[in-house]
């Protein structure tokens, strides 16, 4: 959970910009939401995507990095035992 991106409690995934939590106290909703898209159009003109919201459900705990190829064979295999 994080307040950085838009000034409200959401959770999303991990990257640069929830890093920067750990600086002062971010600005209320919508003000910390319209910054956060500054910074993230800024940071995507300089090559760097660490910036954007990444917003994330209830089930992020389950998420588990693995190469997009595994990830499609593991539906396909989910799938099938449908």
């Amino acid at each position: 959970m994080t307040s950085a991106i838009s000034g409200r409690p959401a959770r999303c995934l991990a990257n640069r910009f929830t890093a920067l939590e750990h600086l002062p106290p971010v600005p209320d909703y919508p003000r910390a939401y319209a910054a956060g898209k500054a910074l993230d159009a800024a940071a995507q003109a300089h090559g760097e995507d660490g910036f954007g919201a990444q917003w994330a459900g209830s089930g992020v705990a389950q998420a588990r990095a693995m190469p997009a190829a595994d990830l499609v064979a593991q539906l396909v295999r989910e799938m099938a035992q449908a």
